[in-house]
């Protein structure tokens, strides 16, 4: 059997660990996006992983170790949303993505403490190499969730024993609830999971019987768009998309895995190395109107990616910006580039990218996402520009070795120590 480990409340259920005052009362983990890695008079307090641990798995780090009045206080403003909640708090209908100002509307006694991304990496590390430990094939899918392959190992009679014990095991030696689901397919356990929740294990036998009524919103990888496409032909359940397999078939290849995924014969493999594909970084920020202070931002950002893409060893083709404005609107601007990936050109292509994608410039803008990412299989240059490349490629590799040694902001673009 295949199984799925979802940590519950990581962040919440980590912090807990160091401050145990926050243990079995309403708390939760805020975030602002990162509101000091803009400031032009302070240190970010940014760290990157050695290597990339999964596609999920962020290669830039956020520690704050300050207090909530320093982190969410701006003025007379309570700012942040809600990154993880624990269950004690949930029960006030606070939820991730809820702006604090509201979640402590909802529960003034909530206590919010701002994150530590780093250590929660570290535990997570550290969860990782115990599984690997415990379980033949473990793949990691994000800092709070592992799948798992039993088959061979453990016999299907003896599974929920043997997971109720690792259970048990996580809890005493790291402290950290955690739930499992386990099923014959890798999605169906994850699925499992969610029934499982908090701090149980689920395992799934016979699918039918356990899809039936699950609504179809519930299935991981069914998101808004699949979810309007079933409900306009009338489905409502999992166990209900039996009858219409051509229909998912006419979505093509997308559509194929999803039903084979729903109906647990997917036959997908738990891999143990995931091969990373793509790098981003992206920010949420106050309403900002003047394009020079976005530009400024953007580089500041393409600055960060460009680090992580040279400590991941990455070499990307495909950069992408996405935007969102403050009134709703979204755009978006894509590029491939044969050329050898270096700061130099990542910062160029950003802005560049920035100024195709602005659509909308009278509209302040609230969030910045940039994107690298690996489509192809073999390197190709651009000839003409192969030795200024080649430069700038080298210097980006100098530049990350003073950054690993001395900070990320070791080094910096001079239009950036200028912040309106």
């Amino acid at each position: 059997m295949k199984i799925h480990l979802d940590l519950d409340s990581f962040f919440i259920s980590a912090e807990r660990i160091k401050n145990p005052v926050l243990r079995n009362i309403p708390a939760a983990v805020g975030g602002r996006g990162d509101p000091f890695i803009f400031d032009s008079k302070e240190q970010s307090k940014i760290s990157l992983l050695q290597k990339g641990q999964g596609a999920f798995i962020p290669s830039v780090f956020y520690d704050s170790h300050t207090s909530f009045e320093n982190y969410f206080i701006e003025g007379s403003k309570i700012r942040g949303i809600v990154i993880t909640s624990s269950y004690e708090a949930r029960r006030y209908g606070i939820k991730t993505g809820m702006s604090i100002k509201e979640a402590l509307t909802l529960c003034p006694n909530l206590r919010v403490v701002p994150p530590n991304h780093l250590y929660y990496h570290e535990l997570s590390s550290k969860l990782h190499r115990f599984l690997q430990e415990r379980i033949p094939v473990v793949e990691q899918f994000s800092i709070d969730e592992f799948f798992g392959d039993l088959s061979g190992y453990i016999k299907d009679e003896k599974v929920e024993e043997f997971l109720k014990e690792l259970q048990r095991e996580i809890m005493e030696r790291f402290a950290l609830p955690i739930s499992i689901g386990a099923a014959r397919s890798k999605w169906t356990a994850k699925l499992a999971t969610s029934f499982a929740k908090p701090q149980g294990v689920k395992v799934v036998r016979e699918i039918e019987s356990f899809i039936r009524d699950i609504p179809i919103e519930k299935f991981p990888g069914i998101g808004r768009g699949y979810l309007r496409r079933l409900r306009n032909y009338g489905i409502r359940t999992l166990g209900q998309t039996k009858e219409i397999q051509a229909i998912f078939d006419s979505w093509k290849l997308p559509g194929q895995t999803l039903y084979r995924r729903i109906w647990g014969v997917d036959g997908e493999p738990v891999e143990s190395g995931m091969v990373r594909k793509s790098i981003g970084i992206s920010r949420t920020i106050d309403p900002i109107s003047d394009r020079e202070e976005i530009r400024r931002r953007i580089i500041i950002l393409a600055r960060h990616l460009a680090t992580s893409v040279a400590k991941v060893g990455f070499e990307p083709r495909y950069y992408g910006l996405s935007i969102r404005y403050e009134q709703g609107n979204r755009s978006k601007a894509h590029r491939l580039s044969h050329a050898r990936c270096s700061e130099m050109l990542i910062k160029d292509v950003m802005l560049e990218l920035f100024e195709e994608c602005d659509r909308f410039p009278t509209q302040s803008i609230v969030r910045l996402s940039l994107r690298c990412a690996n489509e192809r299989k073999r390197k190709i240059y651009d000839l003409l520009d192969h030795q200024r490349n080649e430069r700038m490629a080298k210097l980006t590799d100098s530049a990350l070795k003073i950054r690993s040694k001395y900070g990320m902001d070791s080094l910096k673009w001079g239009i950036e120590l200028y912040s309106k």
